[in-house]
């Protein structure tokens, strides 16, 4: 009985079933700006961190930061684009194909759109 209570537990933690889903933001994103559909940066979200590089050089936006995962995105928690740039938060949608979308959001307006890599 505990053998089989020990194996059931190994299966759950392999697959994961164990842990929390992660949310869809994870991830490497390609990111352009809304207002002219130029090639803004690279964002990469994983377990609570961020890391973008902006394709204009020595921008302030480009760095490190923290962020609050959830099921439909993330909120910025500091960091770069929150302090040079005003990003906040990041919230997950679909195009018209079905493909992953992130917006990135000011208080004001949407700022960067971004697609898996």
């Amino acid at each position: 009985m505990r053998s089989l209570a020990l194996s059931t537990l190994l299966l759950l933690v392999s697959t994961g079933a164990v842990f929390a889903q992660a949310s869809p933001a994870e991830g490497n994103w390609a990111c352009r700006a809304n207002i002219d559909g130029t090639k803004a940066g690279i964002l990469t979200i994983f377990a609570g961190s961020y890391g973008y590089a902006s394709a204009n050089f020595g921008s302030a936006a480009s760095g490190t930061g923290n962020v609050q995962l959830a099921t439909d995105g993330a909120t910025f928690l500091d960091g770069n684009l929150i302090a040079n740039a005003g990003i906040q938060v990041a919230l997950l949608s679909f195009d018209d194909q079905g493909r992953d979308v992130l917006t990135l959001f000011t208080p004001e307006k949407p700022i960067l759109t971004c697609r898996p890599r």
